[in-house]
């Protein structure tokens, strides 16, 4: 991916390259004005001391000829005058002042200048601004002879051409500063681009990610694909839904993995419709057959051309389970209401009915074959009373009263309750309660009839020299308590694992099929849930069967699970 940091460098750069030439021209500029002026300054001396050391060659000459110097000097100078360098020109003395000018000069204009000759060929030269900032560079000599005593010569020379040179070197330096100015102006401002764009695209990196954690954390799968049915983007739980590895989902098509026609896929990408909730089977990545509901809608490329599809999977499994738990609960709570009423109806006939039986037993005590007839009515009195209790129990609201208990002393107290029974057909009857949580709530009294159910049960598959264990322990994961009854016994038959919590339903010739229905009714009254698993790992028979319970009892609650319904095995 591009990275705007990279270049910060070469911006940095090509900074400092113009810093460094903006430093080296200022300094550059500076030391050749310096120098141009310099020259152009010694340049004009020698060009004043040429014609001041001209004007008296020609005054010698002229001294020579004639004894009256000052006319012919007077021509001299005005001649030399006319150089277009050359500003004025005069001949002056301290006592009688200019004596000689040039027609250029005037007093008021440029004063007059006497200096002391130095001692180096008696010049002496300075450079002046006038009134009006003109610049001027004056030379002065002292001239002896044609009469003039002690005169001294100055040579008034201008300065515009050295001036105007100046100054185009000056404009010359401003426009080179000004072109690097610009340049580093233009990569300031590109690093300022830049970073912009870094900070940009830092913030748009933040967004992807956080869009990307926003799909990813969807309760229901997403993709969407390409008219051809490749996938562009998805999110994890829409590739587990399918089986697709990330790998996978960049080279594979689709439809290769989803049915287009079932899921409506295809007439999406056709016709261009939306297509909401359709439910169809799709067999897992675990072969097992999943309930899926899909839900479709198109990428418009164009208008009327769909370039691709968004696709929302939603895992069907977690209602179906709930739809069957509100229907088995409508079917027990209607069942519950029958049973209490027949169940009242029932007893009172009952009652009279063991009583006689028990008259007639009595009665018949000389004639044992005819009272024999009347004990098993008795008895089986007796046992319908037991199922109508059950029934009432079944059907009676649970009457929860949690408290502090101590798991490992309750099931030890169930297996005392069974362990004569155990002995007595040589079933191993074990304990393992060493993973125990020392205390947990909930109602001891009734959790006693979970575990005495589970446990008769397990004795009830299991014949001698075989094997029955019961156990509590920690479920640190969930923060739940578990029990659990396991035995080596045939296990449940594949046909009746869907009905073992069914009311009634039985496979044992006295059994009543309430026992489990009452345990899972105990269960989701501790807010628990009820696991069966059948055959146990590595082996082709045995059951297991775990009471997972919250260690904390959150009265009113009650929410069962419906694992209990549906076993794992």
């Amino acid at each position: 991916m591009f990275q705007p940091a990279k270049l910060y460098l070469p911006a940095l750069v090509i900074v400092m390259v113009i810093l460094s030439l903006l430093v080296f021209i200022g300094f550059s500029t500076y030391w050749n004005l310096d120098r141009a002026r310099s020259n152009a300054l010694e340049f004009v001396h020698q060009q004043g001391v040429a014609i001041a050391e001209a004007i008296e060659a020609g005054q010698h000459a002229v001294s020579r000829e004639t004894s009256n110097a000052s006319p012919a000097l007077k021509d001299l100078i005005d001649q030399t005058s006319q150089n277009r360098s050359v500003a004025y020109i005069y001949l002056a003395s301290e006592k009688k002042g200019v004596d000689i000018r040039s027609p250029g000069y005037s007093r008021q204009r440029y004063g007059v200048w006497l200096p002391d000759p130095d001692a180096q060929n008696g010049v002496v030269s300075r450079f002046r601004q006038l009134s009006d900032h003109t610049p001027v560079y004056e030379l002065a000599k002292p001239m002896p002879g044609a009469g003039v005593v002690g005169g001294m010569l100055v040579i008034g020379l201008k300065m515009a051409t050295f001036e105007n040179a100046r100054q185009e070197d000056f404009h010359h330096a401003i426009v080179m500063v000004s072109i690097l100015v610009a340049l580093g102006a233009g990569a300031v401002f590109f690093i300022f681009v830049i970073h912009r764009y870094h900070r940009m695209n830092q913030a748009l990196r933040r967004t992807e990610a956080y869009t990307r954690q926003v799909v990813d954390s969807m309760a229901n799968g997403l993709l969407s694909i390409d008219a051809d049915g490749r996938l562009l983007s998805w999110n994890t739980l829409g590739l587990e839904l399918l089986g697709i590895s990330e790998a996978e989902a960049e080279e594979i098509r689709l439809d290769r993995v989803l049915d287009f026609d079932q899921s409506g896929i295809r007439e999406t990408l056709t016709r261009g419709c939306s297509v909401m909730d359709r439910e169809m089977g799709f067999f897992g990545p675990d072969r097992e057959l999943m309930p899926l509901a899909v839900s479709v809608t198109p990428i418009s490329a164009r208008e009327n051309d769909t370039g691709g599809a968004v696709i929302i999977l939603r895992d069907l499994r977690e209602i179906k389970r709930l739809e069957e738990k509100v229907r088995r609960s409508e079917k027990l709570a209607a069942l519950g209401r029958l049973a209490a009423a027949v169940a009242h109806e029932i007893r009172n006939p009952l009652s009279s009915i063991r009583g006689f039986a028990r008259f007639l037993s009595h009665a018949l005590k000389d004639r044992p074959s005819e009272a024999e007839y009347a004990d098993v009515m008795v008895r089986e009195v007796d046992r319908i009373n037991r199922v109508v209790t059950d029934l009432l129990n079944f059907a009676r609201p649970l009457d929860l009263e949690p408290a502090p208990a101590s798991p490992a002393d309750l099931l030890e107290h169930t297996v005392r309750l069974v362990s004569g029974d155990a002995a007595a057909r040589s079933i191993d009857l074990r304990v393992n309660t060493d993973a125990a949580p020392e205390s947990a709530e909930l109602d001891a009294n009734i959790m006693t009839q979970v575990l005495l159910n589970l446990m008769l049960n397990a004795l009830e598959a299991v014949g001698p020299q075989h094997c029955v264990e019961a156990g509590a322990a920690t479920v640190a994961e969930t923060e739940s308590l578990m029990f659990w009854v396991e035995d080596d016994g045939p296990g449940i038959a594949p046909a009746d694992r869907e009905k073992i919590f069914d009311p009634f339903f039985t496979t044992r010739e006295k059994g009543t099929g309430l026992g489990l229905a009452i345990v899972q009714k105990i269960v989701e009254g501790h807010q628990g849930t009820v696991r069966v698993q059948s055959p146990l790992p590595g082996k082709d028979g045995g059951c297991r069967v775990e009471v997972h319970i919250p260690l904390t009892f959150e009265t009113g609650t009650g929410n069962g699970s419906d694992e209990a319904a549906n076993p794992d095995r």
